[in-house]
């Protein structure tokens, strides 16, 4: 792909200048006056209403219509409308058609793919060689001998595709790809258009679909009337309300929904404007790395720095020691110009640390009073909550009762927060269990919960088999996945034994008692009754070292 900003003879690989075309004797044109540049290597959507004249200019574009007046260059040189011409022309642009049942004739797929080339007088031992090549690529295999009839609508655009493809066209031609196709079939299209696309072929589309222009085009072309409307990147395009509503369009969910958190104030406008929902979702997660600013102003004061590690506990102080003090112990050492408090979130074991040790420990605005009794004035707050749930909005609700008493608060990131922290807690618990064979399971016990977040969890343990680990199964105490889902899976999955650990930062109560207690109701007991061999690891989150140096990075995310 070109980077630079001026556009050489070289890099334009299809040009219409001036042209119309009529299919009614001149008393309308379908193409009235069409001027417009391709560049070499772009993805080019054609968007407009129905009868605006894409179609038109794409039969035009292959020489099946030839312009009644104007002239279509390709390559530079203008399109020779001869015999041969036509034919050397149609060999490097070919056009996929909207309804595949107008470009397939032939018996079976295999005779179907192999027709086009052979028409280009290449032998029948290289066509072939090229056909099988196309054919796996394309991934049409289990199909290759059917009759093009018998084909469902997906399988017909692969095999329209493989007519094109085989004969290695510079430009590719989609007129409405997705039309009439489910939504798995419309994916499987849209990763083999991407594929063609990332070896260098010109694509160009016409589409309806506003949400995928913008993510998939470098370049739009508007059509109104037969003419070029407007042209551009997606953004400017999409940005252009007047002349979206002149074509019958409207601006994509992710632009709109952007639009829309800015005059809320959730996000700023002079971000840079997304154009799918993965950077839209990364500029609100990134809201949560923003500091908050109180009323204490600094002027010629001194700041005083702070981290408060705020944790869920645990009555435990063997597996405290070795899971929120080790954690706490390696956030102290990363920023030693940070004095280091603790705050625990559950109301339980604190009141039962009270009452059986007579150990107090702060809960989160006990923690914030000792920090303004100390002259803190900026503070940093990182949970080590494994999700954002209830625990963790109630925390910043506490904490930010106090931002009048601070020149500012920042809040680090649960440990499940994004995609990445997602791979490197598979990265951690996989390193972990390495030594577990392909026959053996490892079942992870989540806390679970009724808030939205929840859903993480069953994210993961997909995510899990997805980077291929098939062997690792998540699932919760109290939501979903829930033991009675694992239970089908792990019998399905048929292991010679089961491993169950607890994915929680410690291993308290539910890891001793829920998963691996004696009481008929554990997990451990479950799994034995159901005949499988079991052995339980208690040992909390907080213990991997991966996952302590995650939470270390969420500090320093916070200072980015």
């Amino acid at each position: 792909m070109k980077t630079t900003t001026q556009t050489t003879k070289e890099d334009i690989i299809l040009k219409a200048e001036n042209l119309y075309f009529s299919y009614d004797d001149e008393n309308s044109h379908s193409l009235n006056g069409l001027s417009l540049e391709i560049k070499r290597g772009h993805k080019v959507a054609f968007m407009g209403a129905n009868g605006s004249g894409k179609s038109t200019f794409f039969l035009c574009c292959n020489g099946i219509h030839r312009p009644s007046s104007g002239t279509l260059y390709f390559n530079g040189e203008p399109i020779d409308y001869s015999k041969k011409g036509l034919l050397d022309l149609r060999a490097k642009v070919g056009i996929i058609f909207q309804d595949p049942d107008n470009q397939l004739f032939s018996a079976s797929v295999y005779q179907e793919i192999s027709f086009g080339i052979l028409n280009l007088g290449v032998s029948e031992e290289k066509a072939k060689e090229e056909v099988e090549q196309v054919i796996d690529y394309l991934e049409i295999t289990p199909f290759r001998h059917k009759p093009t009839h018998a084909l469902s609508g997906g399988q017909k655009k692969q095999v329209s595709i493989a007519d094109i493809l085989v004969m290695h066209p510079e430009i590719i031609i989609l007129d409405e790809p997705a039309a009439a196709l489910d939504p798995k079939h419309t994916t499987m299209v849209n990763h083999i258009i991407d594929r063609l696309t990332d070896e260098g072929i010109t694509v160009l589309m016409s589409t309806h679909d506003v949400n995928y222009a913008l993510e998939w085009a470098d370049d739009i072309f508007l059509f109104k009337d037969g003419k070029v409307l407007m042209q551009g990147t997606p953004i400017e395009v999409f940005s252009n309300q007047s002349a979206l509503a002149e074509t019958n369009l409207e601006q994509p969910a992710v632009l709109q929904l952007f639009h829309s958190l800015c005059r809320k104030g959730i996000l700023k406008s002079s971000l840079p404007l997304p154009r799918n929902l993965s950077v839209l979702e990364k500029y609100i997660e990134e809201i949560n790395n923003q500091p908050f600013y109180g009323g204490k102003e600094l002027m010629n004061q001194e700041n005083h720095k702070a981290i408060l590690v705020v944790s869920f506990g645990t009555s435990y102080e063997a597996t405290r020691k070795v899971t929120i003090e080790a954690i706490e112990k390696d956030i102290a050492n990363a920023y030693p110009d940070y004095k280091l408090y603790r705050a625990w979130t559950s109301k339980m074991i604190l009141a039962k640390l009270k009452k059986r040790d007579n150990l107090h420990i702060n809960n989160v605005k006990e923690a914030m009073e000792e920090m303004i009794a100390d002259g803190i004035t900026d503070v940093i707050i990182q949970p080590t909550h494994v999700i954002n749930g209830i625990e963790n909005e109630l925390m910043k609700e506490d904490a930010l009762s106090y931002r009048e008493s601070f020149h500012s608060i920042r809040f680090g990131t649960p440990l499940l927060t994004s995609e990445e922290d997602n791979q490197t807690v598979i990265n951690a618990i996989a390193e972990e269990f390495s030594y577990l064979s392909e026959e053996e399971v490892l079942v992870l016990m989540g806390h679970g919960t009724t808030h939205y977040s929840n859903a993480i969890y069953a994210a993961l343990d997909y995510a899990f088999k997805d980077k291929g680990h098939p062997n690792i199964f998540l699932g919760t105490v109290e939501a979903y996945p829930s033991m009675q889902s694992l239970m089908k899976m792990i019998k399905a999955y048929a292991p010679k034994k089961v491993v169950l650990a607890p994915f929680m930062i410690v291993a308290g109560d539910h890891a001793k008692n829920d998963m691996a207690g004696d009481d008929p109701e554990s997990w451990y007991s479950q799994f034995v009754q159901e005949g499988f061999q079991v052995e339980t690891v208690l040992k909390g989150l907080g213990e991997y070292k991966g996952i302590r140096e995650l939470f270390v990075k969420h500090v320093a995310d916070t200072l980015q």
